[in-house]
């Protein structure tokens, strides 16, 4: 697999003061869609002071939902969502006889509310034309490229408390013992059912004394002497080495899809600022930094 960073890549923390990349980049809720004119086929579900609310309108709340309260249907959560626009209907009512939109304060996040919705949805267009299925199979070329080669063995073990144990399950296995039986009799690991079967690994997926013992095996050989972990004493057996073959596109496609959109942006951002006129007055202090004073001067 890919070795990269945040599950949901926080995009280019500092290229701008709004948490608008990251809403693009994030594949949960989106925002409720404009309210449509009622039509033939979008029947009004309620009115609030006259004014409908159609099941359109609905709709889109429940698509701005979290995934899991979408596994319901529509119809089975339309009274609760229904209930909960009225509210908002007679919210943004009375907001508006009490000309809250008047206040300093209120007018100040209005004015960030637009600029936000503004910037996501210019960032979410500029995004969904670059996004094409060609691109994202070429990034993914580029990034299996970029990954060095990375050696996997396939091993079997024997898990057991002691290093008395161990020693005389190493004893059978010398004697001619089939490995995966001894393992099946003797060890007292979860993978004593399928004879110590490991599949294959890479070094860093192991703990560090038994990767350094196992990749120091070729198939065929066992360890000739018990190896101490956390987890007891072990007897290893390399049945083959191989380099591990690449993930599939099928297997990372949302994973690249996020590089390529991280990068589409930043590159976005990057053009934008080659045509401005950028002047930084005052560099702000890192957060928590006392200022620095002059010594006292001596009496």
């Amino acid at each position: 697999m890919f070795h990269l960073t945040a599950s949901r890549l926080a995009l280019i923390a500092g290229l701008l003061a709004c948490s608008l990349p990251a809403a693009v980049l994030a594949q949960g809720a989106k925002p409720a869609a404009p309210a449509a004119a009622p039509a033939a086929n979008d029947p009004v579900v309620a009115r609030v002071n006259g004014q409908a609310i159609t099941r359109s309108q609905v709709a889109a709340v429940f698509e701005t939902l979290p995934p899991q309260m979408r596994q319901a249907p529509l119809d089975a959560i339309m009274p609760a969502l229904i209930n909960e626009i009225v509210a908002r209907r007679l919210i943004n009512e009375a907001a508006e006889k009490a000309k809250i939109d008047a206040d300093p304060k209120v007018k100040e996040q209005l004015k960030v509310a637009r600029e936000n919705v503004m910037q996501q949805a210019f960032l979410e267009r500029n995004v969904s034309q670059q996004l094409t299925e060609a691109r994202l199979k070429q990034r993914y070329d580029d990034l299996i490229k970029s990954q060095p080669p990375r050696d996997e063995v396939h091993a079997r073990h024997i898990l057991v408390a002691t290093e008395a144990d161990a020693l005389a399950a190493l004893e059978d296995v010398k004697k001619g013992q089939d490995f995966s039986e001894v393992s099946k009799k003797r060890s007292t690991g979860p993978t004593a059912t399928t004879g110590g079967d490991l599949g294959f690994f890479t070094k860093d997926q192991m703990v560090p004394e038994f990767a350094e013992a196992a990749f120091a095996l070729q198939p065929g050989q066992v360890t000739q002497k018990p190896v101490k972990t956390q987890f007891g004493f072990h007897i290893i057996k390399v049945e083959a080495r191989r380099v591990a073959p690449p993930p599939s596109f099928s297997d990372v496609s949302e994973e690249v899809r996020e590089i390529l959109v991280r990068e589409i942006v930043e590159q976005t951002v990057n053009d934008l600022k080659k045509g401005a006129k950028i002047e930084i007055v005052e560099q702000p202090k890192p957060a928590g930094q006392l200022p620095t004073l002059a010594p006292a001067p001596k009496k």
